[in-house]
């Protein structure tokens, strides 16, 4: 053999062997999650000179996605549940080497979202057994779920308005107890701050006890529409929007005497409206031990659930919602926000309610609101479409819809087809969502029936 042919036979190359590892090893995570990869090649040619050996990342099924990085990383993003696995090659001239990372992409960690109402409880003095029988109803669905919360809504907002404190635990409060409107005699019963309290107490209790993680939010709603409202109707309209009949957040207090949790010598003159429930409903739920709150019906906008229902967009609203959202979120500190949107996409919540792109970021949970008495379900997609665009964003709730805590009506009865598409399209977007809401109880305090939400689960979660 000639020295030339020496110096230029790749096998008498300086070399070593040429492999590629890849951290982590393996890959599990929950679908709509993603890992970082990084790959660490070994061997090769060793000419002085002589190019890095070149990484490359791929996706080696459909379960995953890959966006090569720099520096030998990649992103790999688990877009739906399955085994598969992430392919990585090195190669470094006519040398070249693989490895496959096993993948395994988890079910999407859950939460379901119990909309409840005073009604479905028989005895306020006593709630465990109430509670404990809500619960297990349930638990087709929520024994898989990562967490359940409970809303359990007491009222639209006048018993945190009118909140008077710890001293005043045994106030009575004006409770969710309509039915298509109006009273019934059937709830004509008194529920008080400090049963209140210890409801929450039960759910928190008793969920720990059929081993869920359990959180118990109150809402505040912008109208009347559970019970009648006499702080934002009669002493304070200065505080509402009575074209949409809307809490008007904008709004500047005209002063009062009466006792205030987080106002003991009155409402105090010109302090915004938003400012003020918000100051009412954070020591309401600090003191009766809420995990949160349900801005239900688009609360902190004015309007109504339409496209054009609303007052339009104007930089001066946008700022006032933000600005509003900001505080919300200083005032509760630890407390979580969800939000009841327009069932509206964002573009249309800009447009009409002037809601800012900014102000989604204030929300721990936002539910894609459906239910068929307002909405279809083509508009509800594109609704939810819109919503799970919002990177980053709060955790996306889908809507089922069965009953109606305050009207007759029951969607699984009346809207039958619309009902079921609701549960299609939680099925189909199971590995894009948060997780679902839907009202728990309907109009007589019980619970949608069980063989229902056991058939749905089923569907939903799958093998």
């Amino acid at each position: 053999m000639s020295a030339l042919a020496a110096c230029t036979d790749p096998a008498s190359a300086p070399a070593a062997p040429l492999a590629v590892s890849v951290t982590p090893a393996t890959i599990t995570c929950a679908a709509g999650r993603s890992v970082t990869i990084r790959a660490t090649v070994t061997g090769g040619d060793a000419t002085p000179g002589h190019a890095t050996p070149k990484v490359a990342f791929a996706a080696a099924d459909g379960h995953t996605t890959v966006a090569n990085g720099s520096g030998g990383t990649a992103e790999v993003r688990c877009s739906s549940r399955g085994s598969g696995s992430v392919v990585a090659w090195a190669v470094d001239g006519w040398r070249h080497t693989i490895v496959r990372v096993p993948v395994v992409v988890a079910p999407r960690p859950t939460s379901i979202v119990l909309f409840a109402t005073p009604k479905m409880l028989a005895d306020f003095e006593n709630p465990r057994p109430g509670v404990a029988a809500f619960l297990r109803h349930y638990e087709a669905l929520t024994a898989r779920a990562s967490e359940v919360v409970v809303i359990f809504a007491v009222g639209n907002s006048e018993h945190m308005l009118m909140y008077r404190g710890p001293r005043f635990a045994d106030d009575s409060v004006m409770w969710a107890r309509y039915t298509n409107g109006k009273d019934v005699p059937a709830f004509d019963r008194k529920l008080r701050f400090r049963q209140i309290a210890g409801i929450v107490r039960a759910f928190r209790e008793e969920g720990a006890a059929q081993g869920l993680t359990v959180k118990v939010f109150d809402q505040i709603d912008p109208g009347p529409e559970m019970a009648w409202e006499y702080w934002k109707y009669t002493r304070h309209p200065e505080c509402m929007d009575l074209r949409f009949d809307s809490f008007d957040i904008r709004g500047r207090l005209r002063p009062d005497s009466l006792t205030y949790a987080s106002a003991p010598d009155g409402a105090p003159a010109g302090k915004l409206c938003g400012e003020f429930i918000v100051d009412q409903a954070a020591a309401y739920l600090r003191d009766l031990g809420f995990d949160g709150i349900l801005y239900g019906n688009q609360f902190g906008t004015r309007g109504k659930w339409e496209p054009g229902r609303g007052p339009g967009y104007s930089a001066a609203e946008a700022a006032a919602i933000q600005s509003f959202l900001d505080y919300s979120r200083r005032a509760f500190g630890a407390r979580e926000i969800m939000w009841f949107d327009s069932y509206n996409n964002v573009d249309v919540e800009r447009t009409t309610f002037s809601f800012p792109a900014t102000g989604y970021q204030a929300f721990d949970y936002l539910m894609a609101s459906g239910f068929c008495v307002i909405t279809d379900t083509p508009r509800y997609l594109d609704n939810l479409k819109s919503k799970l665009t919002l990177v980053p964003g709060p955790r996306i709730l889908a809507t089922l819809d069965y009953v109606d805590p305050w009207y007759t009506y029951a969607s699984m009865r009346d809207f039958p087809d619309e009902s079921r598409r609701l549960e299609d399209i939680a099925v189909q977007y199971r590995d894009r969502i948060d997780g679902l809401v839907f009202f728990a109880n309907g109009p007589d305090g019980a619970p949608v029936p069980r063989g229902t939400i056991d058939a749905f689960a089923a569907r939903f979660y799958g093998n």
